[in-house]
């Protein structure tokens, strides 16, 4: 493994640990993952994914790795299923009820009241009323077991048919032990879910089916796949060792971009021009033009791992550093200068309330940073 790569992975597994994505989780090279459609669980299901999560007074106080805004409310999330809600710009939350209580990664809302969160163990959770209530929609066991079936239905003659049959098989023998760790909607129907390994998967009824989409991707090696964007029909993924790619065409297809560097992506945005801005380990970070084919390279005032990639209400687009440093752009990501923030610890998400205040999540909960 030369050294590019190498530094990719350690910082891969630098980055989960710190996100509680999964200590001791392997970033090793897996095998190409196949698809299938995938229905709305409803057996039993082992472990952390059939008890649900602790309802507690520090449930706001505990190890939250994403916020994100749902209409004017926010909803945080983190370990053991841990969700919280704002409804006054971060100053106060109250916990929700989630019925598992694996670590949660990511969510997206449609809008104020439909909104989903993937996780670990392959889980998706689904609120229709701003996160108040959730519902499991997908898991890993769902998901392997769909495709094997993809695989054992290719007709005799295809290529790569065994292949396929094995690495699912393999798939089903693990259990539902590989997290998601990106999830993005474009409206209450279309949405796409992408994490550790390789794995995705898209759905075009608001998750009521998932279809796992790996064969779709040009992701050979089964890199690890951190962050998604959407804007319009374009769609960006984004990963390990820099791997990055995009649809135009809602999903439906996926084109390899050459990346910036090899260094891996943990987060990405979509900005209001149409365009993208994408960061990750080490100071990585790019961006790419509306409708342009090159990725270009933005330099960042230091080399730092960034862990969130956000464009604010008002045009800004903000990174947060692992240490929890605070960069911004206001030129749509072409240049981004230090923010000054009141303290620095370590953080792993932002976002803006709706009165303008910047709420963060961290290892020790959430809160607003001015």
């Amino acid at each position: 493994m030369n050294n590019n790569k190498k530094e990719g992975v350690d910082g891969s597994r630098r980055a989960l640990v710190l996100l509680g994505l999964g200590v001791g989780l392997q970033v090793l090279l897996a095998p190409t993952l196949a698809s299938t459609t995938v229905a709305v669980v409803s057996a039993a299901m082992p472990g952390p994914l059939s008890e649900p999560a602790t309802m507690t007074p520090r449930a706001a106080h505990a190890m939250l790795t994403r916020v994100v805004q749902a209409g004017d409310r926010l909803v945080a999330m983190g370990e053991r299923g841990l969700v919280v809600l704002s409804d006054d710009g971060g100053r106060q939350w109250r916990q929700a009820r989630v019925p598992v209580s694996v670590t949660l990664t990511s969510a997206s809302f449609a809008n104020a009241r439909e909104g989903w969160i993937a996780g670990h163990s392959g889980v998706v959770l689904h609120t229709s009323d701003g996160g108040e209530n959730w519902a499991v929609q997908t898991d890993g066991v769902t998901l392997a077991k769909a495709t094997l079936a993809q695989a054992l239905g290719l007709p005799d003659d295809a290529a790569d048919r065994e292949r396929r049959i094995q690495d699912a098989r393999r798939l089903v023998d693990d259990g539902p032990d590989k997290p998601l760790l990106s999830i993005c909607f474009a409206d209450a129907q279309h949405g796409m879910v992408v994490g550790a390994f390789g794995l995705a998967a898209v759905t075009e009824d608001g998750g009521k089916t998932w279809t796992p989409c790996r064969d779709r991707l040009p992701n050979p090696m089964g890199l690890h796949l951190y962050a998604i964007a959407q804007y319009d029909k374009t769609w960006v993924v984004a990963g390990e060792q820099g791997v990055l790619m995009r649809s135009r065409d809602d999903m439906a297809s996926f084109e390899a971009l050459t990346p910036a560097s090899e260094r891996t992506l943990f987060a990405a945005t979509a900005t209001q021009s149409g365009g993208f801005v994408l960061a990750g380990l080490l100071g990585a970070a790019c961006r790419i033009e509306p409708g342009a084919d090159a990725v270009t390279a933005i330099e960042l005032p230091a080399p730092l791992t960034i862990l969130s990639c956000v464009e604010l209400r008002d045009g800004r687009v903000m990174l947060l550093a692992q240490g929890g440093q605070l960069f911004a752009s206001r030129d749509g990501g072409a240049h981004f200068a230090e923010q000054p923030l009141p303290r620095r610890v370590p953080l792993t998400s932002l976002v803006d309330a709706a009165d303008g205040g910047l709420v963060a999540t961290s290892l020790g909960g959430v809160a607003r940073l001015g």
